[in-house]
């Protein structure tokens, strides 16, 4: 009883139909998913297991048998899952290695624990960053608001014609004034490299 490193469900199915072998038993053997999610997954694969008759796990689903994809591509899984290889050394991992999910069906080498030390402290500064972000900057029409409305004074200025029609249709889109843009993109720009 053996299911390929990428758990595809060809495999799975084969491992499925030897003689003893319970759908727990090789839920087991794959890393990052329990029997219930396992199940689910081929349910969603469109299987069904019969226990009548010829038992086992049968096809009932629409199209082409799903046979060369990874039984990762149909769970749903409400927790996160980290996927390594398929090895006896393997442990379960512990509530606080649930914040990380690869999507792809792909299985990966195991990380260190300090690797995911390392990936949970640059999630963590990434969310700060990001919610910082977010709650700092204002949307378009809220900076266009505050823009004060006296003292302006005239230029001219030549840009690339392809970067004025693109301004024209993003000012028409938007509604909003060339100036404004301007006003607006100037600041920015002076705020990042004036010193």
């Amino acid at each position: 009883m053996s299911v390929d490193q990428k758990a595809l469900i060809r495999s799975i199915l084969e491992a499925l139909a030897q003689e003893g072998v319970k759908i727990g038993d090789l839920a087991k053997q794959i890393p990052g998913i329990s029997e219930k999610p396992f199940r689910n997954a081929l349910k969603e694969a469109g299987y069904e297991f019969r226990n009548s008759g010829q038992k086992g796990w049968f096809f009932i689903g629409e199209g082409e048998e799903p046979l060369d994809k990874s039984i990762f591509d149909y769970v749903k899984s409400s927790s996160p899952k980290v996927h390594t290889p398929f090895t006896q050394s393997n442990k379960k991992f512990t509530e606080s290695n649930k914040e990380f999910i690869h999507h792809s069906p792909t299985v990966h080498e195991q990380f260190t624990q300090d690797e995911i030390h390392m990936i949970k402290e640059m999630l963590k500064s990434w969310k700060e960053v990001a919610s910082t972000t977010q709650s700092n900057e204002l949307s378009l029409y809220d900076r266009v608001k505050q823009l004060p409305q006296s003292d302006k004074t005239r230029k001219t200025i030549v840009i690339d014609r392809i970067i004025g029609k693109r301004l024209d249709k993003f000012c028409e889109t938007e509604r909003i004034n060339k100036s404004d843009v301007f006003h607006l993109a100037l600041t920015d720009f002076l705020e990042k490299y004036e010193k």
